[in-house]
């Protein structure tokens, strides 16, 4: 759930990086907690997740604090992320966790 990336990151100073998937509720109230997240952040959306607000979530990648943020916003439902995706995370995180 991306609520609780949000509060770990903010909570845990070892986490130097995140990938979140922005594929469940989020309450309005984490909205204002992703003002203070501030590692880089890379954020998987899938377009068309019947679960998921689109709009909340493309609300939240805007108020995180990071100064490098990425979203990566794919067609499909929530269990449709490509596998490419995955190529991508480890290039982010191999850039963030050396």
């Amino acid at each position: 759930m991306i609520a609780i990336g949000i509060r770990l990151a903010l909570v845990e100073p070892r986490i130097a990086a995140a990938l979140l998937f922005a594929g469940s509720y989020v309450p309005r109230s984490m909205v204002d907690e992703a003002r203070r997240v501030t590692i880089p952040l890379h954020v998987l959306l899938q377009w068309d997740d019947e679960g998921n607000d689109r709009q909340l979530a493309l609300e939240l990648f805007d108020a995180f604090g990071s100064a490098e943020k990425t979203l990566h916003a794919n067609l499909g439902g929530h269990t449709g992320v490509p596998a490419f995706e995955s190529d991508d995370a480890t290039r982010f995180f191999a850039r963030h966790l050396r």
